[in-house]
C-alpha cells in the first residue's frame, strides 16, 4: 500500500427505527402476513401473543360498559375497538379500545389529539402494557390509560401524563364502578367482568 494508511473507524452498528409510513408499507406489501398481530412501538416491530377466550372476555364486557356509559352522557365521544393510534412518527400499537373525540377528525389513524382515554386488556402483555406503552402513552400526553390485568382480576388507572409517567395512579378491582379521571361524569360498570 506504499505511503498510504488504511483509517479504520471503530463505529457502533446503527439500529435502524421504523417509522410509521414504512411500517404500514411493509404491512401492505405483506410482510406481516405470516405474523399474526403486529404492532410498531418505538420503531420496533412487536408481534402480539394470539387474543384467548379471557382476553377477549374482559375486552368484551369493557368495550359494552364504556359504550353504554359514552351513549347516555356523551354523544360527542366514541368507543373504537381495536383501533391502531399513531403515537409519533415512530410508533403505532394497536389499542384494545380507544375512547375518541371524532369531530372533525381527518385521516385513517387516531392521532393523540383526539383520544381522551386508552384501554389496554393484559392477559399475557402486563409487563408491556405497563413498561414500553405506559411511557409511550404518557410521553404523547394521552390523558387517562387504563389496564385491565385480566390474572391479577383489577383495572389500573393512569392520569395526568408528566414525562414518560404519569402522576396519577389508582387500581380497582373487577366488579367496581370506574370513574373516569379526566372525563367528569364518566363511570363505567365492570361487574360483568370475569
Amino acid at each position: 500500500m506504499g505511503d498510504e494508511q488504511a483509517i479504520i473507524v471503530d463505529r457502533e452498528p446503527v439500529v435502524h427505527r421504523f417509522t410509521v409510513e414504512e411500517f404500514l408499507a411493509l404491512d401492505e406489501a405483506g410482510a406481516f402476513d405470516n405474523l399474526g398481530r403486529v404492532e410498531l412501538i418505538e420503531g420496533e416491530i412487536f408481534e402480539m401473543s394470539p387474543l384467548f377466550l379471557p382476553h377477549g372476555s374482559i375486552l368484551a364486557e369493557l368495550t359494552a360498559s364504556v359504550v353504554i356509559a359514552l351513549r347516555e352522557r356523551f354523544p360527542a365521544l366514541s368507543a373504537l375497538t381495536p383501533v391502531s393510534l399513531r403515537s409519533d412518527d415512530h410508533s403505532l400499537p394497536e389499542a384494545d379500545l380507544l375512547v375518541v373525540e371524532l369531530n372533525g377528525t381527518e385521516g385513517d389513524l387516531a392521532t393523540p389529539d383526539i383520544v381522551r382515554l386508552v384501554l389496554e386488556v393484559s392477559a399475557s402483555s402486563l409487563r408491556h402494557d405497563l413498561g414500553r406503552k405506559l411511557r409511550l402513552y404518557a410521553r404523547t400526553g394521552v390523558p387517562e390509560y387504563w389496564v385491565a390485568d385480566v390474572k391479577g382480576r383489577r383495572i389500573l388507572r393512569f392520569h395526568s401524563p408528566s414525562g414518560e409517567a404519569f402522576a396519577e395512579q389508582a387500581e380497582f378491582a373487577f366488579g367496581d364502578m370506574i370513574a373516569s379521571a379526566t372525563i367528569p361524569g364518566l363511570l363505567v360498570d365492570t361487574a360483568r367482568l370475569r
